[in-house]
């Protein structure tokens, strides 16, 4: 009986680290209750249950003939990461089916939460998507290189946010403000940029795009707790980074800049 829990807390962990990962990777709530319940499956035990929420998930494991396991997690930081949600889902369907063990499973999603990309990439990254979203949305090359400028600017305050652990709200307003201030100043050195596609650009990095879709999913899904409060997270990032974005024209302006 000892080994068959000790395989049943190695199961529990297992469905608790893959929840874990595809939450914290912006996955929607119901695509990660369905992988817990599907890793849960595989111990033929009467009860297992899963609670997911935005922030934290609650997984138990219950048989007449045991007593309950039950883990409770915590979800402090999101990002949007599909990858490592495909990751998941891949490991999740090869334990299912059979063509992996439960310690391969488990092992496999330990080393990709512990190994992410690394922050000279995220970086690069950032810079890229603020110069290419710049000249799709209708800017020059000049004003693309601007504002991968305010992308390289953008990467540098996010750094410095998460030093300083400040919330969600404040970073993004920070963040806009920095990428409208980098703009302007860009814009004086150089006149025929058009600010407004360098700031565009510029904030396209931290714009809930995602976030928003997996709101809106997650409610059509009928978990109208789970959407509502992503659609609320959504609105406030976004409500942010106007604020950001008006306070760096208003300041520049007050400044005689623009």
């Amino acid at each position: 009986m000892e080994n068959q829990l000790t395989d049943y807390k190695l199961l529990l962990d297992t469905a608790v680290l893959a929840g874990q990962i595809m939450l914290s990777s912006g996955a929607e709530i119901y695509r990660v209750e369905d992988t817990i319940h599907r890793i849960l499956s595989v111990s033929g035990l009467k009860s297992a249950e899963a609670y997911v929420t935005a922030t934290g998930l609650i997984v138990t494991l219950d048989n007449p003939d045991m007593d309950s396991m039950t883990v409770v997690k915590r979800i402090r930081s999101r990002e949007t990461n599909l990858n490592r949600i495909a990751k998941t889902n891949e490991i999740s369907r090869k334990f299912c089916a059979g063509e992996m063990s439960l310690k391969e499973a488990f092992s496999g999603l330990k080393h990709m939460e512990e190994h992410t990309c690394a922050l000279w990439q995220k970086n690069i990254c950032i810079v890229v998507v603020a110069a290419a979203f710049s000249i799709l949305l209708g800017g020059t090359i000049a004003d693309g290189i601007a504002a991968g400028i305010t992308g390289a600017v953008l990467a540098a305050v996010l750094l410095l946010c998460a030093k300083l652990e400040l919330n969600a709200f404040i970073e993004n307003m920070l963040c806009a403000l920095m990428i409208g201030i980098t703009a302007l100043l860009l814009q004086a050195l150089y006149p025929p940029l058009d600010a407004d596609m360098v700031i565009v650009g510029g904030i396209m990095p931290i714009v809930p795009g995602a976030a928003l879709t997996t709101a809106v999913r997650d409610t059509l899904q009928g978990d109208y707790v789970a959407g509502g409060a992503k659609i609320l997270e959504a609105v406030l990032k976004a409500a942010a980074i106007v604020t950001g974005a008006g306070a760096a024209t208003l300041l520049m302006r007050g400044v005689g800049i623009c």
